[in-house]
């Protein structure tokens, strides 16, 4: 069954969209009709008049894998609404971000800071942050939803990163609810987003105009130029099957996050479902009611009929009346009663419920490095959805392998939900913050956690770890080398090759190794060491060679013989120890990078052909959205200077890097690094380094 996802925010992450809305044999959707020579000119009219004002999304965000964050770039599109330069985008475009930058239709790129966002319609508004006051042309909504199906609308954005796009399509559907004919209407909310239900209070705009992963936030116009609707879903199969959250649905709700940062809502406890399916023509039905909500004091039922809401009938024969319904409860005066008048069982009643604020559904969610852990805020909606009978606490929702967490006794896992520290209630981030986050007057001390799993309540000991992670592997026992790479050679692999005698072919010579020095090349054969001939056990393993190498003392004397170009010779050889693998270099997490980085070795130096005094530090990786990331470096790369001061090693860089902050000079750090056989600029951007979340 084909499905349906937000449409967009990630380009770098190929988020992809869709929600199961039609049958298992779709009927095929008609082709648009031919466009005519006016509407051709309306379009461009519309073009014109919006397409200068939609712009691109970059949001630099942080997610949460075992317990560790990782910064990556999504991107999606947003329209210009005011003269002050506020964007109003979904709010998955800027889910989780961190940072945010802005491109316009001409290329200028500019900084943008989040005014608020509104999950419970999947919009938020950002506002362009300029270095002098400017005033900005911009785009509005439609004020009303008079569109039909037919009518023509563009798709305008940047799918896939792609800015300046546009697509043209008609509407399929101007009032659409993503429930399928064999969909139960009242998982709507939970297929949409469980902890972050969205399009509970409008129906959406069904289209065909093309739109992609990117397109997430970006207008959808009439021909005469408005804002009839934001682009939000789009299907993976199906063909051309998008979505958009209707314009003046879209421009009520951008203009009180740019009044107030956020909407305010009431809720009486309840959840509603249409009366489909019962025979039934008047009222609308209560689907579940919240335990220990005020719709459950005052004795409201699951199957209860609302027939009049405050002394005014309503109706919801199908599912697609439902969100007019509850949009209504939600804009009740918060505080003051709201009178139902009942059905049950043909009997009428009155209830008189008082109006709540509706709770945050969304939970901040971060890591907590000390703890080798990711955890969420709870709210009290997720302390419903699963069960908690005190929801107060941080819910783990991800574990670093080998961390803090994962070795503590007993182990911590995802799903636990942790609610003291050292006996101290932690039921924020700052919370946690305050107790763990600096080393107390006894590093490495241990704490006590008490944390709830299902129905128990448990203790752990667990010992925090604070700063960058330097990874110092164990010294490896020290053993003879003798510098070159072989290839076995068998019996008969000697016989079809030609070559006379058996033993292990060089296939490489380390520059300044013993073989080297005593003039071994490659091609030579080696037949024996000390006179014990080399045999090969098999075409694919050198470890018989070089086990029979490191049987020998470092610094002792052998001979090995060997055959080139059919003549036998020999190598009187002095053997050295041998370097360190890359396995047993030290590495360092750097947070302030986001990158992974370890001691430049032997082997490193000799993949790239550099000489033995060339110093620096190996990129192991790097996260798309940290500061290395966005400074394009890649793994492998060999970090040679930074700000102009020379890197021998981790600690070198990490000074270099304290230096050139706290100098201030200029909006980027010159990065310089080895890359294949080129040595390269790159720039770090202060702004990447010293931005918070």
């Amino acid at each position: 069954m084909p499905l349906i996802r937000p449409a967009a925010a990630a380009v770098a992450t190929l988020l992809l969209l869709a929600a199961a809305v039609v049958q298992a044999q779709p009927a095929a959707t008609p082709d648009p009709a031919p466009v005519r020579a006016s509407d051709a000119n309306r379009i461009s009219e519309a073009r014109d008049r919006v397409l200068p004002v939609v712009v691109s999304i970059l949001n630099v965000r942080e997610d949460h894998q075992q317990g560790e964050p990782v910064l990556s770039v999504s991107s999606g599109s947003g329209t210009v609404v005011s003269a002050e330069g506020h964007i109003a985008t979904n709010a998955h475009v800027t889910q989780k971000g961190k940072s945010f930058r802005v491109v316009f239709a001409d290329g200028r790129e500019l900084p943008a800071r989040l005014v608020g966002t509104d999950t419970l319609s999947d919009l938020a508004v950002l506002q362009v942050v300029t270095p002098r006051p400017e005033t900005f042309a911009y785009a509005e909504f439609a004020s009303t939803l008079d569109l039909r199906p037919g009518d023509t609308v563009l798709a305008m954005g940047a799918p896939w990163g792609l800015s300046n796009s546009m697509s043209a399509g008609v509407v399929n559907n101007p009032r659409r609810l993503l429930v399928s004919l064999f969909d139960d209407e009242a998982d709507y909310e939970d297929r949409l987003g469980a902890d972050e239900p969205t399009g509970r209070y409008y129906a959406w705009i069904q289209h065909d105009a093309a739109i992609a992963p990117g397109n997430s936030g970006g207008p959808l116009v009439d021909l005469s130029g408005r804002i009839v609707g934001v682009n939000t879903r789009g299907m993976i199969f199906g063909g051309d099957l998008a979505f958009a959250i209707p314009g003046p649905d879209a421009g009520e709700v951008v203009r009180t996050l740019i009044e107030h940062g956020h909407v305010a809502r009431a809720q009486l406890g309840f959840r509603l479902r249409s009366l489909k399916g019962t025979g039934l023509r008047e009222g609308v039905l209560v689907n579940a009611v919240e335990r220990g909500s005020a719709a459950e004091k005052a004795g409201l039922r699951a199957g209860d009929r609302i027939v009049q809401l405050q002394g005014s009938a309503v109706s919801a024969l199908q599912p697609v009346d439902v969100p007019a319904l509850q949009r209504r409860i939600a804009e009740m005066p918060i505080g003051q009663p709201v009178k139902l008048d009942i059905d049950r069982d043909g009997k009428r009643s009155t209830v008189s419920i008082v109006a709540q604020s509706q709770p945050d559904d969304r939970a901040v969610e971060r890591a907590f490095a000390p703890f080798g852990l990711s955890v969420s805020e709870m709210t009290a909606a997720m302390g419903r959805r699963r069960n908690f009978e005190d929801p107060r606490g941080l819910l783990v929702t991800g574990i670093r392998p080998g961390g803090p967490a994962a070795i503590a006794r007993p182990a911590l896992a995802q799903g636990d939900l942790i609610r003291r520290v050292n006996g101290k209630a932690v039921a924020s981030l700052a919370e946690l913050e305050a107790v763990a986050g600096k080393p107390g007057a006894e590093p490495g001390a241990p704490m006590v956690v008490e944390f709830q799993r299902e129905a128990e309540q448990r203790l752990a000991v667990l010992v925090p770890i604070h700063g960058d992670r330097m990874r110092t592997p164990l010294p490896e026992l020290a053993k003879a080398w003798s510098g070159v790479e072989v290839q076995p050679v068998t019996t008969t692999l000697a016989r079809d090759l030609g070559l006379g005698a058996q033993g292990y072919r060089i296939i490489r010579v380390y520059p300044g190794s013993p073989l080297a020095a005593a003039g071994a090349e490659v091609g030579d054969l080696l037949t024996a060491i000390d006179g014990e001939p080399l045999r090969a056990a098999n075409e694919t393993s050198a470890d018989g060679y070089h086990q029979r190498v490191r049987d020998l003392a470092i610094g002792s004397q052998a001979r090995f013989d060997a055959m080139r170009a059919g003549k036998a010779r020999s190598f009187e050889v002095t053997l050295a120890e041998s370097p360190t693998n890359t396995s047993g270099l030290r590495t360092l997490a750097l947070t302030r990078l986001r990158a992974q980085l370890r001691e430049f070795g032997f082997y490193d130096r000799a993949a790239r052909r550099l000489p033995a005094s060339q110093a620096g530090v190996i990129v192991d990786g790097v996260e798309a959205g940290g500061p290395a990331g966005l400074a394009h470096l890649q793994g492998g790369d060999v970090i040679i200077s930074l700000a102009d001061q020379p890197v021998r090693g981790l600690s070198d860089l990490n000074q270099a890097l304290d230096a050139a902050l706290a100098k201030g000079n200029g909006s980027v750090i010159p990065l310089q690094v080895i890359r294949g056989s080129e040595t390269r600029i790159l720039y770090l951007e202060r702004y990447w380094l010293t931005e918070k979340p």
